[in-house]
């Protein structure tokens, strides 16, 4: 071998050594942040705090219907519900309207028109937040669903805690290919951006929370400022997260296992344009911070193929010296490696995931999401769920 290719083989050895490093890191991770369970203690005797759940509903019909029965069955007994009808022109309202007439803690607001300078979504939640009469404000997405006992636990937790915001990391449902293979990638892209270990340090001032589902206290949301204070945001419960924990309310995220789950999107198309938003904002709109992740998975994970394809070509072209049978052992090396932390990523969102293997293709997936996403950057042009949201708002902050 040259010298040159000498060089080349430590300096690919060297970036294998990232792989072992994050099997390490996902290890600590796991023993340190907090994993919800049915087991879990239950908030159900004492002061019970009165929660209003605020779901905000733009054609929303395929998932609110399930939605709305799963939170009207919380065994937690003071509660009151509020369904946002935001523009919705399918069968939303209805659907809203019948889970009113059959429960009478069930009340809908209808919304007609976006105001200027807010998303549609901050929208919702601070006209809703506006009716509330709870203690403590939950607020939900309309894909979601949950067990009877999931608000009673997570009211225990906070307790325990001293928290003023809780979050929670819901398991995927995912009835796809696209879905299974796509999503646990683009949860890790931002759970690299926001580490939960850091999220949850009252050291740190990373926060974060998924609004999915988030419980916080009313004294806390008003604190900050409502959405009213995060008006432009498209991940506004980032942006809502960071502002409580900078006002010294504790914020804890937890993972929840067998509590809920969630479907984001169906589609391939709706996983590119759903992520791409989520990105571009959590990343603070800056093109830089995104090329960041396109260049850990070009270098970390894209390089073992590459590798490996060129020492195939090699040998198929009869060069039996040692490099390319070099380049072959290492680049398996990097398969074995990559593969079972991605076993592991995978499980962690998808739990019974059976698409490991298919994460090179997730792969090009994400880096297609990261690319809109900074075109959206430079654009300032988002469009999202019918609404075209221009540069004035997109460069609002």
């Amino acid at each position: 071998m040259t010298s040159t290719q000498r060089t080349l083989l430590w300096v690919y050895a060297a970036l294998l050594a990232i792989w072992p490093l994050r099997h390490v890191v996902i290890s600590w991770v796991l023993r340190r942040i907090e994993t919800l369970t049915p087991e879990w203690p239950r908030r159900k005797s004492g002061h019970l705090p009165l929660v209003t759940a605020i779901i905000p509903a733009k054609d929303e019909e395929a998932t609110l219907g399930a939605c709305l029965a799963a939170v009207c069955a919380q065994t937690y007994r003071r509660l009151e519900i509020v369904v946002v009808d935001d523009r919705s022109t399918d069968g939303t309202a209805a659907i809203a309207r019948a889970a009113a007439a059959a429960d009478p803690r069930v009340r809908v607001m209808r919304i007609d028109a976006l105001p200027p300078g807010w998303t549609g979504k901050t929208h919702a939640l601070a006209c809703a937040a506006g009716e509330a009469r709870g203690d403590w404000l939950w607020f939900l997405d309309a894909d979601t669903t949950f067990v009877p006992e999931n608000l009673a636990i997570v009211m225990e937790y906070a307790r325990r805690q001293g928290a003023g915001l809780v979050s929670l990391l819901p398991e995927m449902r995912c009835e796809t290919f696209w879905e299974s293979v796509v999503q646990p990638l683009a949860s890790i892209v931002l759970m690299q951006a926001f580490p939960l270990v850091l999220v949850n340090a009252a050291t740190s001032r990373r926060a974060f929370a998924n609004g999915q589902y988030i419980l916080i206290a009313r004294t806390a949301y008003e604190a900050a400022g409502g959405h009213g204070a995060v008006r432009d945001r498209f991940v506004e419960d980032i942006a809502l997260a960071g502002r409580v924990k900078a006002l010294g309310f504790p914020i804890r995220v937890a993972l929840a296992r067998r509590l809920g789950d969630t479907r984001m999107y169906a589609s391939l198309g709706q996983l590119v344009h759903g992520w791409s938003r989520i990105l571009y904002d959590a990343f603070d709109r800056r093109a830089w911070r995104l090329m960041v992740p396109i260049l850990d998975g070009l270098v970390f994970n894209q390089s073992g193929h590459i590798v490996l394809a060129t020492a195939l070509v090699l040998l198929a072209q009869g060069n039996r010296g040692p490099w390319p049978w070099w380049l072959l052992g290492l680049s398996l090396i990097h398969h074995l490696l990559a593969y079972t932390v991605m076993w592991r990523v995978y499980r962690l969102s998808v739990p019974q995931s059976r698409h490991t293997a298919w994460y090179p293709i997730g792969n090009l997936v994400v880096d297609w999401i990261l690319l809109r996403a900074i075109a959206m950057c430079l654009t300032g042009r988002v469009r999202w769920r019918g609404t075209d949201y221009g540069r004035a708002l997109a460069a609002a902050r």
